[in-house]
């Protein structure tokens, strides 16, 4: 007899799950790479870039808590989702239409606000199901590292001949599948949420020191990805690498994140998640060294390897503690507040930073006080919380 759980309607989630995440992260394919380019060649100086890259993630700081509050407590998240991938579609497309800087503004923040909550719902969704349904979560997140590598190495090879703006329209149009894939996802609160019910056994409390020291040392992680998010593109363009090749270092990156994922639950069930949380901050010093340091193609290729470890191994980690300190009645709510004070929050401070130090002293210093952040998150992440 087959293992495999399937919903009433006899279909697997599978499917429907690992499209919404290539859809997504095929769109991010785009955005992350190429977005700070585009705004280069609208004449914005590093400081001005780093402002504006730092819009989207600033909603995260607050909005996720708001959306994963409104999701949880009358368990609407399916549709919720829903109007959030067609509003920041609808956002970006008209981000990339000509006007003042104020008009520009205004969009990339709508895009921010409306994108916040899309990964932590689709997150907390595809726990959920692997819980449920006993199948691992890294299969089914890998589908969105593929897309993501694909879409930025194709469109680093056509940037010559697609603009920059084209690519992000093709972006929206991404992000607008995702709704449409939203509408198939089993994308429900297993049970919602309700301030009559008792607290969850093992739920976590606001002065539990274990979550706070995990989330704190999450930020800091993100921190210090801020130089590599805002300016690696422009980075290696200063150095002297094609669009062509800048596409491919991203997509390499990307590559290797695919294949520790197939290996993701082997690994958390060797070492464990915070094990691999620490092992995944000394990488990242590493890697920020590597790529602030030396221009030459082979240690930038080691830099890139090591996206596996600063990204998908902390990552996956990272979503497992939280998942666990976090109770069944909170789950949309535990993933918000790893999404607003890592990808919300560490986000916004990484740009920011990286853009003050680009400024003021360079590039290779932003990489080079990245280093520094990831490991000043050693000891504040701290020894494994025990386990009630």
């Amino acid at each position: 007899m087959s293992s495999k759980k399937r919903d009433p309607a006899g279909k697997d989630p599978r499917s429907v799950l690992s499209a919404f995440y290539a859809a997504m992260f095929g769109h991010l394919g785009i955005v992350l790479p190429f977005l700070a380019p585009w705004l280069q060649g609208r004449g914005l100086g590093a400081l001005g870039i780093g402002l504006l890259m730092a819009l989207p993630p600033m909603f995260k700081v607050v909005t996720p808590w708001l959306w994963g509050h409104w999701a949880d407590r009358g368990g609407r998240r399916g549709p919720l989702l829903v109007v959030a991938c067609f509003l920041s579609a609808a956002a970006l497309t008209a981000m990339t239409v000509s006007g003042p800087l104020w008009l520009l503004c205004l969009f990339m923040a709508i895009y921010g606000f409306c994108r916040a909550p899309i990964l932590p719902y689709i997150e907390a969704t595809v726990l959920e199901q692997s819980e449920s349904r006993n199948f691992a979560y890294g299969p089914v997140r890998l589908w969105g590292s593929i897309s993501f590598m694909v879409v930025s190495s194709l469109f680093g090879a056509l940037r010559g001949v697609v603009t920059d703006a084209r690519g992000l329209q093709f972006g929206a149009v991404l992000l607008g599948l995702c709704g449409l894939l939203a509408l198939w996802a089993p994308v429900k609160s297993t049970e919602p949420a309700s301030s009559t019910l008792p607290p969850e056994p093992g739920a976590p409390r606001a002065r539990d020191a274990g979550l706070f020291r995990i989330i704190a040392a999450c930020a800091l992680m993100q921190v210090s990805h801020g130089a590599y998010y805002t300016f690696y593109s422009i980075h290696l363009d200063r150095l002297g690498y094609s669009s062509t090749a800048i596409g491919a270092l991203w997509a390499l990156g990307v590559f290797c994140e695919v294949l520790l994922l197939t290996r993701a639950d082997r690994l958390l069930y060797r070492f464990g998640p915070h094990t691999m949380m620490q092992a995944c901050l000394v990488l990242a010093a590493a890697r920020w060294l590597l790529i602030g340091m030396v221009d030459s193609p082979l240690p930038l290729v080691v830099g890139q390897v090591l996206h596996a470890a600063t990204y998908a191994g902390f990552h996956v980690a990272a979503i497992r503690e939280v998942y666990r300190m976090f109770g069944k009645r909170r789950r949309a709510m535990g993933q918000a507040v790893y999404s607003g004070m890592t990808f919300g929050l560490g986000m916004v401070v990484g740009s920011l930073l990286a853009g003050w130090i680009a400024g003021w002293v360079g590039l290779p210093a932003a990489f080079t006080a990245s280093a520094a952040v990831a490991l000043v998150a050693l000891p504040v992440l701290g020894k494994a919380p025990q386990r009630g």
